[in-house]
């Protein structure tokens, strides 16, 4: 008998979980080293950080986003092998397109 092996398919996603997380919830959660999202490293606001960059990664990955968002499921089912636990603790609560950020 053979055994047929499943793998979960890998996010379309070209973003680290920092900016996932932020593009998702317009907000920053900076860890004692190793961030790499949009923010500066103390201000939590989002907004203040909406440049091209930002733009140029939500319109390339505004659909998965977006599809994520719908899906209901946390980001640890979606991203489990790009999910941080301290990003993972609950969802935001609208996205950020949502808020009429961009």
């Amino acid at each position: 008998m053979s055994t047929i092996l499943r793998r979960r398919r890998g996010s379309r996603l070209s973003l680290g979980p920092y900016r996932r997380h932020e593009l998702l919830g317009g907000r920053a959660t900076y860890p004692v080293q190793g961030y790499d999202g949009y923010g500066d490293g103390h201000e939590t606001d989002m907004r203040k950080f909406i440049g091209p960059e930002m733009r140029a990664d939500w319109a390339a990955n505004r659909a998965a986003l977006m599809d994520f968002w719908q899906s209901g499921m946390s980001e640890v089912d979606v991203f489990p092998h790009n999910c941080l636990p301290w990003l993972c603790f609950g969802r935001p609560r609208s996205p950020a397109v949502g808020r009429g950020v961009f």
